[in-house]
């Protein structure tokens, strides 16, 4: 047996169902759970870009680096010249990263 035994009909012009079909599609969920989050008050948020999840490895492994490096700045107590170039790259390369595929 289904969860949701309740049927709720509803009628829509030609221009809302249009709406419906591209606010769902934006979504990323089907039309029923769409109206359904709605209903609970969920907030509308655009179903992210295809390359988003790429993009967002790429940066975490950038930004792993300089924390690699920010541990071993801490730990010796310095930061050589090479170091803070490294992180200056690692930073101008997620800031690249970003910009060309965001």
């Amino acid at each position: 047996m289904r969860k949701r035994s309740h049927i709720v009909p509803l009628h829509l012009n030609a221009k809302e169902l249009k709406r419906l079909n591209d606010l769902s599609e934006l979504s990323g969920w089907t039309r029923e759970e769409f109206l359904r989050s709605l209903i609970m008050g969920a907030q509308l948020r655009t179903k992210p870009c295809p390359h988003h999840a790429d993009l967002m490895r790429r940066v975490a492994g950038l930004c792993n680096n300089a924390n690699q490096l920010a541990h071993t700045a801490n730990s010796t107590g310095q930061a050589s010249q090479q170091s803070v170039d490294e992180m200056l790259r690692i930073a101008s390369a997620v800031m690249e990263e970003v910009r060309d595929h965001w």
